[in-house]
């Protein structure tokens, strides 16, 4: 299906002066650049605030609203629906994850492309974590969306990430039970030159990586993978991390060995 063009966003002298006194406060004129062309192309004015300019390991990384990724998605005219967010059983008021699957047509066939936020991965700390320790299963479940929406459109929504995601973007955090109960420990900030690339990469590396993630599906629902079988591949080829928190390196070396398998089935 062809996607509709978005009307052309302009930004006068005087906006694009306002734009670097306020929103865009401190970046250079090449992050700048990115910016008003993210905006341009996700058809928002920058001073709309309907993208954020934010720096996150020292790179800039344009943040948004669910709200503006699901409208996103929708205007291709290939959404076929959003599952509620699914959370374990037996969460006790604290989820330890949330699970969320978002449909597309592709080629007139309906595909499902399910992620899932882990609480130990996202949740900000408790200087930063107010609203997700009010409303856990709501912070959580935006997260898991926004995993799915990005899966399922990457074109439409490479680089573009939900305030949710980001909160705990200065800290690593972990989670570990306690008497049944998970208890939030909270480390030094990402200091890695490494570890700040993969958890911040360029609008470029990440899509990349969520075409990858769209082709390992496809192959997967061609492949008729099981759970344990996805389960699998994870422990061999990412190290028993989410294909979105793998390296880039790993994600490549899976897809690969997926499409070896579909050749061989073809």
């Amino acid at each position: 299906m062809t996607e509709t063009a978005l009307a052309p966003i302009i930004v006068t002298d005087d906006q694009l002066a306002l734009v670097k006194r306020t929103v865009a406060q401190g970046a250079s004129d090449e992050e700048l650049r990115l910016f008003l062309f993210d905006c341009q192309r996700q058809g928002v004015h920058p001073l709309d605030r309907m993208l954020h300019f934010t720096k996150r390991g020292g790179r800039y990384t344009p943040i948004t609203s669910i709200d503006l990724m699901r409208t996103r998605a929708a205007e291709t005219g290939e959404c076929a629906g959003i599952d509620d967010a699914v959370f374990p059983p037996d969460d006790d008021g604290l989820p330890k994850w949330a699970r969320v699957t978002v449909y597309r047509l592709t080629g007139g066939q309906k595909y499902a492309y399910t992620a899932t936020a882990r609480w130990g991965e996202y949740y900000p700390g408790d200087q930063q974590g107010h609203m997700w320790r009010k409303m856990p299963h709501t912070m959580l479940g935006k997260c898991a969306e926004a995993l799915a929406l990005r899966k399922a459109f990457p074109k439409q929504l490479s680089g573009l990430y939900a305030r949710e995601e980001m909160d705990q973007a200065d800290r690593e955090v972990a989670a570990r039970p306690r008497n049944g109960r998970a208890e939030v420990v909270e480390a030094k900030p990402v200091d890695s030159e490494a570890e700040a690339k993969r958890l911040f990469p360029t609008p470029e590396e990440d899509e990349h990586r969520t075409a990858l993630i769209h082709e390992a599906a496809v192959l997967g629902q061609k492949l008729k993978l099981t759970a344990v079988d996805k389960r699998g591949f994870a422990a061999e080829f990412l190290g028993g991390r989410t294909v979105e928190m793998a390296d880039i390196e790993q994600v490549e070396a899976m897809v690969a060995e997926l499409r070896k398998r579909a050749g061989a089935a073809a």
